[in-house]
């Protein structure tokens, strides 16, 4: 192995040298005086050249490739950018078709077709290389990395010693880490789609999501870059911690100048002043403190749906029908402009925004008004000269001559007079009515009675009910934020978009309801759409299953769905204890496949006072600092749990520290303390849930899913403290027991759901209490009202989403008994 780190080293100390010529020569050319407009463009690129090579100078690349075509056999060696010298590809762009093979190859197929021309291409042999600051530190064979199943039945995905060591390096500073010198088959194949192509990704926690978006962007700038310009690409980020926490990436992989923002920040900047309305954060804690939790959630999913989508569609569409003439214009015998002919014109502008379609029909209105008058005027003037020389002409000269000429100049203009007032007049009974309207006043409209009896008579009652009781607020303009996409959605089809992106990028898209996503898409040409349904912890809001937004959103053929299973963030003992959640959930998330990096057992201990709670944080985080860790995150329920941590351990001599409560922080300390719902998309050495009681994670789908995005943001350790009793997703239940049902149907089961061969079936109607009906005395009878298992649509879902995972449990315990 020593002698291979020598002839690597080798060279490695060649390519060096080769940047340095090259530095030297750019540099001269960057400092020429520009004579025309040809060489100033030269100058910058040579500008640029300097800076690139000087970046990747003493770390030029992270892999060799021995391959073998048709022209014979070849070595190349692979970076993040490429470095060319007299037409030799010194160093090769990890972008390119063979950066392709690099990242395909993975010790199993050999043969690889590329290029237009689908040449064959035989790998040989693949390197991992380990460079620090010009020498190289380890040198990896490459072997075979594929998913297997181990003794217990578990799929666990077996690494090369070269994808270890990266995963299990530690760093300094809270950011991603970089995956160019570390991706994966899986990963590479959504990075390398085309720009046409509309992707949605669910990928596991740790599947490198993130990463994947930004190289991605990266490819697509390379490869289409005389069609995409930085300008013509919009990322869209869960939150700004999250912005900041990627900064220091985008540099590297060249995706300078692109727009990255927030959801709620790219509408306050381009559509309307939300600077008041709460932002997902916020409406997150405003939502789940408020007594009124059911309802907010009721309104929130309903304007946040495809439906309350077309009832918009439907309404702009009445409005305009309501705003051009309902019957024939008409002036005078003969000079009418028919409604037929109006709606017609009308129809043939329905591409346009209302506005401007309005405006176009004016237009046209006032067009035919003129033409009119045109033609009245000539023809008034063809017969004022027919009697001009019928009655004038004939007479002799004097005063009676000057007399009928003057009556009938006179007759001429009051003819014309009349006729143009009378014009004018009905013309503007019928413009009047197509003047601008507001999107904020169209929007108001809507939540009245007689709209939604109209648009969607069988909504129902009870949400038709909150919807109108919320329409007083939304006329006091006291908006939420669902409200923010409907409004950018009427602004944009009353008076057009403002903007158009060759792609879009979605990050965390499992937060974003169908209505947002609907939008995005008129945005853009194409969208790369990333998320895990795991994770979606704002389902108050966003989607719960992709199928929401796929068939109506996107036509079949426009988009490709793929699923990253695989996490390569955390040790495996950390990911079976986040797949322990998602089972003691008894939802159908998709399980998370591990990679073969063993750590410590995630430690769990209860405590019995507050007090003691903080003496064994403060034990966490020692152990964690003599294990070298540099990120270490302790997760609250609350942005006061993350107040009063912060304090206590203040009091207890801890250093180093930081208390994020607001969305747009940055994360600057080594031990952050941070309440989950803003740790999204983050990820630490180590971290420190305060509270796994069952008091703070209920057996239900949303805890189970802030539980599994807290658990999943560790790479190295984990350590979980609770009060009282544990949270009834973290028990280690036995595999043979059927899937636990959940309270909401559990009373509704009418079969066996421990025998595998009988598929459970629920009541479909029965008596239940009436949870309305107040009985002062003990001895009163108890209400029952009649009720059908599909009324409640929580229970609905829940059943059918613990079917499926009753389905597995079945089909393998009759596996069990076949063998």
């Amino acid at each position: 192995m020593q002698d291979i780190v020598k002839k690597e080293q080798k060279r490695l100390d060649w390519t060096i040298s080769v940047i340095e010529e090259l530095i030297v020569d750019k540099k001269q050319k960057a400092k020429s005086i520009a004579n025309d407009v040809v060489e100033a463009q030269l100058i910058e690129y040579a500008k640029k050249e300097v800076k690139k090579l000087q970046d990747i100078q003493q770390n030029p690349y992270f892999g060799r490739l021995d391959f073998e075509d048709e022209f014979g056999a070849e070595t190349i060696y692979i970076g993040k950018k490429g470095v060319e010298r007299d037409g030799e590809l010194v160093v090769v762009d990890w972008r390119t078709d063979l950066g392709r093979l690099y990242n395909a190859y993975q010790g199993v197929q050999k043969t690889f077709r590329i290029g237009k021309d689908n040449r064959p291409v035989t790998i040989n042999g693949k390197r991992g290389i380990i460079i620090e600051d010009g020498k190289v530190m380890k040198v990896t064979e490459i072997g075979q990395t594929v998913i297997v199943e181990n003794e217990q039945g578990e799929k666990v995905k077996y690494m090369d010693d070269y994808l270890k060591e990266i995963l299990t390096n530690t760093e300094e500073a809270h950011r991603l880490r970089d995956i160019i010198a570390s991706i994966q088959a899986e990963q590479d194949e959504i990075i390398r789609l085309p720009l046409k192509d509309t992707v949605i990704v669910q990928g596991s926690a740790g599947s490198g999501k993130s990463t994947i978006a930004l190289h991605r962007i990266s490819y697509l700038l390379y490869q289409y870059h005389e069609q995409v310009k930085p300008r013509d690409i919009l990322i869209l980020a869960p939150n700004e911690i999250f912005l900041s926490y990627i900064k220091d990436i985008v540099p590297e992989i060249e995706i300078e100048g692109i727009e990255q923002r927030t959801f709620y920040e790219w509408a306050s900047t381009y559509f309307t002043d939300v600077n008041s309305i709460p932002d997902l954060h916020e409406q997150y804690i405003q939502v789940y403190s408020s007594t009124e939790k059911d309802n907010l959630i009721k309104i929130a999913k309903y304007k946040g749906s495809l439906r309350f989508k077309k009832l918009l569609d439907d309404f702009v569409e009445y409005i305009g029908n309501t705003m051009i003439p309902h019957g024939d214009l008409t002036i005078e015998s003969g000079v009418i402009l028919a409604k037929e002919e109006i709606h017609r014109f009308y129809k043939s502008k329905e591409h346009l925004p209302l506005n401007a379609r309005m405006k176009e029909v004016k237009d046209f209105i006032m067009s035919w008004s003129n033409g009119q008058i045109k033609k009245w005027k000539a023809q008034i003037e063809e017969e004022f000269e027919e009697a001009y020389r019928k009655w004038v002409v004939t007479l002799p000269e004097g005063e009676e001559r000057k007399t009928i000429y003057k009556a009938l100049e006179n007759a001429k203009e009051l003819r014309m007079k009349i006729f143009i007032e009378k014009m004018q007049h009905e013309i503007s009974l019928v413009v009047k009515k197509m003047e601008n309207i507001p999107a904020l006043l169209m929007y108001k409209s809507v939540f009245q009675k007689k709209v939604f009896d109209k648009f969607q008579p069988d909504i129902d009652e009870e949400l038709l009910s909150l919807l109108l009781k919320n329409g007083r607020d939304i006329k006091q303009e006291k908006f939420m934020y669902e409200d923010i996409a409907p409004l950018i959605y009427l602004d944009a089809k009353i008076n057009g978009k403002k903007l158009q992106y060759e792609h879009i990028f979605i990050d965390e898209a499992q937060d974003y309801s169908p209505f947002q996503l609907a939008i995005m898409k008129d945005y853009a040409k194409s969208m790369t759409i990333l998320g895990d349904i795991g994770q979606g912890i704002f389902s108050f809001y966003g989607i719960d299953r992709w199928e929401e937004i796929e068939s109506y959103v996107f036509k079949e053929k426009e988009y490709k769905r793929l699923h990253l299973q695989t996490s390569y963030r955390s040790t495996k003992q950390i990911m079976d204890m986040a797949n322990r959640v998602l089972l003691n959930s008894n939802y159908d998330f998709p399980l998370v496949i591990p990679v073969n990096r063993p750590g410590d057992i995630p430690f769990i201990k209860k405590v019995g006072s507050i007090g003691e709670l903080y003496d064994e944080i403060v034990n966490s985080i020692r152990l964690f600092e003599e294990k070298g860790y540099k990120k270490i995150a302790i997760l609250t329920m609350t942005k006061q749990g993350t107040v009063d941590t912060f304090d206590q351990l203040k009091r207890r001599n801890v250093t180093q520290i930081e208390a994020i409560t607001e969305g747009h922080q940055e994360l600057k300390e080594k031990i952050v303390i941070i309440p989950f719902y803003l740790v999204k998309g983050l990820e630490f050495d180590a971290v420190i849930i305060e509270d796994v009681s069952e008091e703070t994670f209920k057996d239900d789908t949303q805890h189970a899913k802030i539980l599994y995005m807290s658990i999943t943001r560790a790479h190295h350790d984990l350590h979980m403290f609770y009060r009282g009793d544990l949270s009834p997703l973290l028990e280690d239940r036995d595999p043979n027991e059927p899937p636990k049902p959940r309270k909401s149907f559990a009373d509704w089961l009418i079969t066996d759901i421990t025998d595998p061969y009988t598929e459970p079936r629920v009541e479909a109607m029965k008596m239940v209490k009436n949870e309305d009906t107040l009985r002062l005395f003990d001895d009163e009878e108890e209400e029952f009202v009649k009720e059908s298992f599909e009324d409640n649509r929580e229970r609905y879902y829940d059943f059918h989403a613990w079917l499926k995972v009753w389905r597995r449990w079945a089909e393998l315990r009759k596996q069990l008994e076949h063998k």
